[in-house]
């Protein structure tokens, strides 16, 4: 098994943290609208934190799957595993709990077979929203063997950038069928993830002088108006790597208390962060309860996930682990 990559990891956790964050929404569901400051923070934060996943993917793709040259069935078989296996345990479990808690649910479901269908033909009505994120991911994985003949050459390497860019800026958006849109729109993230590994492309991002001029480059381009979105995209994905890569040597443990756990905080960490959603909303309106609660949110929303996974991994069944991403 190859050697885990300290930066990678930082980075992984940095990404699960942002996504947490994004996902506190204390305001602006129940009562009251979004506080200025909160609401700037998960407008910078939904500039870019699901393309940084996508482009983590791919690097973890080429470095895990690419690089060895798997055969297709056995990635394939993997994913279905890995991905598929939690899709439909959590489309099940949310419909159980979004029946049981329907008058608090933004997003109500009913009981019908329909719908259930309708949760792996079109994930982004699946009830827990999520998982457009996983079928997504998943899709764009059965192309496995079309990236890799993609990456063997420069002209090739010239026709798949160009190729997603396409998809990317043009492709029809509010195609939910199998979450073709989304597809389009993050090939080319994922893209860049399987070259930035097989390239070793990180070099050009480490040292203060890198950190600096991406942090300089995604602060200017937030503050540009209606500034193309996948500018902002990958110019937080720049500093984000650049972040990682200068915090490995002087904090190569940081996140460590979560960061193996970011899968399991994407399918579970939302549940508890509802229901500080729905504990506020029956509260009187004051500054220090919602700060108060917003940091709950994003601490329960980290650790009682990884509380949960690390008491599943303790479970001999393999089945109920790999419900769970585990």
């Amino acid at each position: 098994m190859k050697q885990k990559i300290i930066w990678l990891q930082i980075l992984q956790g940095w990404s699960m943290l942002l996504v947490v964050i994004g996902h506190v929404t204390l305001t602006g569901i129940f009562k009251n609208p979004a506080t200025p400051v909160s609401a700037t923070v998960e407008s910078i934060i939904y500039s870019f934190h699901m393309p940084l996943f996508m482009f983590i993917s791919g690097f973890l793709f080429y470095h895990t799957k690419i690089s060895r040259n798997l055969a297709y069935k056995d990635v394939v078989i993997d994913k279905l595993k890995r991905l598929g296996s939690p899709y439909l345990f959590f489309t099940l479990f949310t419909f159980a709990v979004k029946l049981a808690f329907a008058p608090f649910m933004k997003r109500p479901v009913e009981l019908s077979a329909n719908q259930f269908i309708d949760s792996f033909l079109y994930p982004g009505s699946n009830p827990l929203s999520e998982m457009w994120f996983v079928a997504t991911l998943f899709i764009i994985m059965l192309a496995y063997p079309l990236l890799r003949y993609m990456i063997t050459s420069p002209f090739k390497i010239g026709v798949l950038l160009l190729g997603s860019l396409a998809l990317n800026l043009f492709f029809p958006t509010g195609i939910e069928l199998l979450c073709l849109s989304n597809v389009a729109y993050m090939l080319i993230f994922f893209c860049a993830g399987i070259l930035f590994c097989r390239f070793g492309w990180q070099r050009y991002f480490a040292g203060t002088p890198a950190l600096v001029v991406w942090i300089l480059l995604f602060a200017g381009l937030t503050l540009v108006p209606h500034c193309p979105k996948l500018l902002l995209s990958l110019s937080g994905i720049g500093f984000s790597v650049a972040l990682a890569l200068n915090l490995e040597p002087v904090a190569p443990r940081l996140f460590s208390s979560f960061r193996d756990y970011t899968f399991q905080i994407f399918l579970l960490g939302i549940f508890p962060q509802i229901a500080i959603r729905i504990l506020y909303a029956h509260l009187p309106h004051h500054e220090l309860i919602y700060w108060g609660l917003y940091l709950a949110s994003i601490v329960v929303g980290v650790y009682l996930p990884v509380l949960i996974a690390r008491v599943i991994q303790r479970f001999p069944s393999t089945l109920v682990r790999r419900c769970f991403g585990l």
